[in-house]
């Protein structure tokens, strides 16, 4: 007899009414996808899912009695409706689509996306709409005067993640108590180096500055989210930028600056425990 504590070994054996793979089950048949999809999206009679899936009547039929058996849907007063776990599966199945979407970009494959926290990685899918910028050789700083351009023509409620120094940023970042700047912290002690006096590092008056290690570069308008990712072998990419607008990706980006922002040190602090 198998030992019950063996269940582990097989984790991708996830059930729902039966004790077989739901996803494997599920994902194993277009038709049953596309079903169980159509009728998360809007419940409806079996004859109009027949109507709106492409595949024969019989195969539709068919899937429907095999996600019924799953406990996925159910009959509700003549319409066919996803059960909670069915829900659930549809979430899955839409997520699994945004994620092929943003995998289709060669970007992710060059690009290091550990230095990211785990949860930020999970919602990746959220920014499957974005398009990835490339500067070509003949100009090499296209992707600097685009994130400029996006911050210059934003509100002053900016906030930016810079893990280098970039005199060009520097120069367009408002200097507003709407706004919010994060510096790696190798940008400081670098600049740090050319002054004597800590009231000469202090290049803003209004915007909060906050100091932290950090490899992540982005920038988040009301209107953009810009994001930049070392490359695989730590390399920070100038030539290289995400851009994103709608309110997933922005949200992604505001809860990404607000988990480095959190963390980083205030500069009054940081400066305060600097040996000059």
């Amino acid at each position: 007899m198998r030992d019950p504590r063996d269940a582990d070994d097989e984790g991708s054996d996830c059930t729902v009414g039966t004790q077989s793979s739901v996803f494997r089950d599920v994902l194993g048949s277009t038709v049953r996808t596309d079903v169980l999809v159509a009728v998360a999206a809007d419940a409806r009679p079996t004859k109009r899912v027949v109507e709106t899936v492409d595949a024969s009547e019989s195969a539709v039929y068919n899937a429907v009695d095999d996600l019924r058996n799953q406990g996925l849907v159910r009959s509700v007063e003549g319409r066919c409706e996803t059960t909670g776990s069915g829900q659930v599966v549809a979430d899955h199945l839409e997520h699994q689509s945004e994620l092929c979407r943003l995998l289709s970009e060669p970007y992710w494959e060059s690009h290091d996306t550990a230095v990211l926290p785990e949860r930020f990685r999970l919602r990746l899918p959220e920014l499957s709409g974005a398009d990835v910028f490339h500067a070509s050789d003949t100009e090499p700083h296209a992707v600097v005067r685009e994130v400029c351009d996006r911050i210059e023509t934003g509100s002053p409620d900016v906030d930016v993640i810079s893990p280098i120094y970039q005199p060009e940023y520097e120069e367009v970042m408002p200097d507003a108590s709407e706004a919010r700047l994060l510096l790696g912290t190798e940008v400081v002690t670098r600049l740090l180096a050319t002054v004597d006096d800590p009231e000469e590092a202090g290049e803003f008056e209004h915007t909060s500055v906050r100091i932290l290690d950090v490899d992540v570069a982005m920038g988040v308008t009301d209107e953009h989210l810009m994001l930049s990712l070392p490359t695989l072998d730590g390399q920070y990419d100038s030539r290289t930028e995400l851009f994103a607008t709608g309110e997933r990706a922005l949200a992604w980006g505001r809860d990404v600056f607000e988990h480095y922002w959190n963390r980083g040190r205030p500069e009054e602090a940081f400066l305060a425990d600097y040996d000059f």
